[in-house]
């Protein structure tokens, strides 16, 4: 349960502690002293959106710190340890702080963590009704979700298995969409397909292919010169053909070995002209050499660099996407390819899970309107008790439209029928209940579903709204037994209601000096009978309304 909390900077509250006992904690003060900034104090420890305009003027931020214990019993296990939170002693220390700037500091036991996390874990420490709730019973579509919060851990597994059957029959519907088709049309895709997938794959193109293709045209660009100077040089170092320099040299020095023969002093000369003749030859078949290299050709390489780029420009614009494509493409045609086949196996499968579906939704019906029974003599029971002797309350049942026939939780559609008079016919909620009688059955709903409810703490901000009289009583009544079973806050303006807490607390405002600042206090016995008196009448002072109000808070001890 909540055993302390603790406000400071949030909106007109300064500073404010207080420890709320087991059993009915009541809020009351005068209008606009901040009863509802309480409410949402602990919203935000809930995790609930809060806004920077909830700082304290011209301070730096607000703080809430609320202490929470025995909370083992309503936390599981696994939540904690996912967060990697230790509830020492079976406690946990929540606290939220909002920044002027709008930023929100979240701790758990002194450890930083997520607003999110807050909201798992609050949910299973405190739950807020509000005036709010009212208009959630008027709109029908929340009405299978009462029906199933009344069934528990009932209807949970059944569900369950109803949804995890509702995912393999909708896998069941998409797959055979990709195998109806035209059969004209799939024969014309096939082709197409086959066309498509013979192009990418004798192109065999590879991931850095065009980079390295583009690179290498460079390459052979440069080539092309070096062969023409190349080419050049191997005319004129020619052996073969007659006219070249080096036939020419070669003839020269043969005439001069010949000189040499008659006239020694030629000797010399003969030897240089030969030893260069000697090595222009040589040089000669180096040159030979580097031609007889195979050169790859440069229109081969352009080409394949055109068809590269003609096919990914085709399939993706990259080798990878074009790939991609392929994969795609192959599965598309074995998918056309074997379609008749695989069509009359998905629909058998449809027909075959449609069934289970549907008895694993009759079951879910079968639990649903046997609970429907029992929530309406429940809620009739209690509306009574209320204050509304002659109410009817029905759950009606009908079936989803075919076109939406299945969703996660069945086939079934939930509306709260109501009379508040004998002799009327029940009609939809909305119709036919009045604020007041609204009021009432959301309470009625909210004490029944408290009973099994594991959540610790319940606050109720102002349900009392539209009542009065016995009606007041028996929701004093209705409050103080779901207070044996949950720590039970309540703000009301009523004094029936105030009459019966167990712990009272008085929201004041004080607007001395320059700023005004809400207190919170605790009401001691004769505090109570003041404020019950003032409740009831107005006025405090007044002795016989101090006096009914001394005999209610006896009545509801």
């Amino acid at each position: 349960m909540l055993v302390q909390l603790t406000i400071q900077d949030f909106a007109i509250v300064e500073y404010a502690s207080f420890t709320p006992g087991k059993g009915l904690n009541i809020l009351t003060g005068e209008t606009g002293a901040g009863k509802s900034l309480i409410i949402d104090a602990i919203s935000a420890l809930l995790g609930h959106r809060i806004g920077r305009e909830y700082v304290r003027k011209d301070c730096d931020k607000a703080i809430i710190e609320a202490v929470f214990d025995e909370v083992s019993s309503v936390i599981p296990s696994s939540l904690l340890e996912e967060y990697g939170i230790e509830a020492e002693e079976d406690t946990l220390i929540l606290l939220r702080e909002i920044s002027k700037d709008g930023r929100s500091i979240v701790r758990i036991n002194g450890r930083t963590m997520p607003v999110s996390v807050l909201k798992s874990i609050g949910a299973c420490l405190v739950d807020i009704h509000g005036q709010h709730d009212q208009q959630t019973i008027f709109d029908s579509s929340k009405h299978l979700g009462i029906l199933d919060d009344y069934l528990g851990v009932q209807i949970q597994p059944h569900i369950a298995a109803f949804s995890s059957k509702l995912e393999e029959y909708r896998e069941i519907l998409s797959a055979r969409k990709k195998y109806e088709t035209d059969p004209e049309k799939s024969r014309q895709m096939q082709d197409l397909l086959h066309y498509q997938i013979k192009e990418i794959e004798e192109g065999a193109f590879t991931d850095g292919e065009e980079e390295e293709l583009v690179e290498k045209l460079k390459v052979l660009k440069q080539e092309e010169k070096r062969r023409f100077h190349l080419s050049f040089v191997q005319g004129a170092l020619s052996t073969e053909d007659s006219a070249s320099p080096l036939s020419s040299l070669q003839t020269a020095a043969e005439h001069l070995d010949a000189l040499a023969s008659i006239d020694k002093t030629f000797s010399d000369s003969a030897k240089q002209l030969q030893s260069i003749v000697m090595d222009l030859e040589g040089l000669h078949d180096e040159m030979a050499k580097e031609d007889s290299l195979t050169q790859e050709s440069y229109d081969e390489v352009e080409a394949r660099l055109e068809k590269l780029r003609a096919c990914t420009s085709k399939y993706g614009g990259s080798v990878q996407a074009m790939n991609d494509f392929l994969l795609q493409a192959k599965e598309r045609l074995e998918i056309l390819s074997e379609g008749d086949t695989r069509l009359k196996q998905l629909n058998a499968e449809r027909v075959r899970v449609e069934r289970e579906l549907v008895s694993l939704a009759d079951t879910i019906h079968d639990i649903r309107v046997e609970a429907g029974r029992r929530l309406s003599e429940d809620i009739v029971s209690e509306v009574q008790f209320l204050g509304l002797p002659n109410a009817t309350f029905e759950v009606s049942f009908s079936k989803r439209p075919k076109e939406r026939f299945f969703s996660r939780t069945g086939y079934d559609e939930v509306e709260f029928l109501f009379s508040a008079n004998k002799g009327e016919d029940l009609k939809p909620l909305s119709k036919t209940a009045s604020g007041g009688e609204a009021a009432r059955i959301m309470l009625a709903i909210k004490t029944i579903l408290a009973r099994a409810d594991a959540t610790p703490v319940l606050i109720f901000d102002e349900v009392d709204s539209g009542i009065s009289g016995e009606a007041a009583k028996a929701v004093s009544q209705s409050m103080k037994k779901l207070s044996k079973f949950h720590q039970v806050f309540c703000v009301t303006h009523m004094g029936q209601i105030a009459a019966a807490a167990d712990q009272h607390f008085f929201i004041s405002k004080d607007q001395s000096g320059e700023r005004t600042k809400t207190n919170v206090s605790e009401l001691g016995n004769s505090g109570r009978i003041m404020e019950v008196a003032r409740l009831l009448s107005g006025n405090s002072s007044d002795e016989q309304s101090q006096r009914l109000a001394k005999n209610l808070i006896e009545e509801r001890r």
